[in-house]
C-alpha cells in the first residue's frame, strides 16, 4: 500500500497491484485484498491487477475487485510468441500451483541483490530444494556455485535455471497464441459478469 501511494504521489499513469501468488518478484500480500484497497487509495488513477490469474474468471473477478484490467505474466510466458525456452513452457503446463514458492536463491547465485522483501516465485527444482534455507551458504559458495549455475541455464536445464512461474500454473493446460487467448480470455470474462447480473434481482 506504501509503494501504491508513491507511486500515485510520483504521477503514475497507471498502477499494478501485485499479489503474492505472482511468479516473479514481489510482496507478501495476496491479490484478492491487495486489489480493491490499493483502487480505493489511488482512485481515479486506473489499478491493473496482478497475482494467480490466468483465464476470464481472474479478470472478471479482478474487475469486480475494483480494477481496470489484468496482467497475466505467467499465462503469457507459455504462449507461442514468448521468448522464453520451449521446456520452461512445458515445465509451466505442467505444473501445480502448490509446486511454486518464494525464494531468493536464484537471486543470490546470478548476483542479482533484490531487497529480502521482494523474494521470487519460481517452480521448485532441485537447485532450489538444494538450497533453500541455506542462503549464507549459498552465498559462501558463489564462486563454485554461479559458474555452474550459468552453464546450467545456458544449456537449459531446468533442475539447476530458475523458471518463475505463479500459482495459477493449475490454470495453464497448453501453449496457445496470444492472440488466442485474449480472445477466450475475454469472451470467458464477459459470460460470467453476463451470468453474475443474472443472480442480482
Amino acid at each position: 500500500m506504501d509503494q501504491a501511494l508513491v507511486a500515485r504521489e510520483a504521477g503514475a499513469d497507471i498502477i499494478v497491484a501485485e499479489g503474492t501468488e505472482a511468479g516473479g518478484h514481489g510482496g507478501a500480500r495476496a491479490t484478492l485484498p491487495l486489489v480493491p484497497a490499493v483502487a480505493d487509495a489511488v482512485a481515479p488513477i486506473p489499478v491493473v491487477a496482478a497475482g494467480g490469474i490466468a483465464d476470464g474468471r481472474g479478470l472478471a473477478a479482478s474487475l469486480m475487485l475494483g480494477a481496470h484490467g489484468v496482467l497475466m505474466g505467467t499465462r503469457f510466458y507459455a504462449s507461442a510468441e514468448a521468448l522464453g525456452h520451449e521446456r520452461v513452457k512445458e515445465r509451466i503446463i505442467a505444473a501445480k500451483g502448490g509446486e511454486t514458492m518464494q525464494t531468493r536463491v536464484f537471486d543470490i547465485v546470478r548476483g542479482y541483490a533484490w531487497p529480502e522483501v521482494y523474494p521470487g516465485r519460481a517452480l521448485r527444482n532441485r537447485f532450489l530444494e538444494r538450497w533453500n534455507g541455506r542462503e549464507s551458504e549459498l552465498t559462501a559458495a558463489l564462486d563454485s556455485e554461479h559458474s555452474a549455475y550459468q552453464r546450467a541455464a545456458k544449456e537449459g536445464d531446468f533442475d539447476t535455471a530458475v523458471v518463475w512461474a505463479g500459482e495459477a500454473v493449475d490454470l495453464i493446460k497448453r501453449i496457445d497464441s496470444a492472440g488466442t487467448l485474449v480472445a477466450r480470455i475475454c469472451e470467458e470474462a464477459e459470460g460470467i459478469l453476463r451470468a453474475g447480473a443474472r443472480l442480482v434481482r
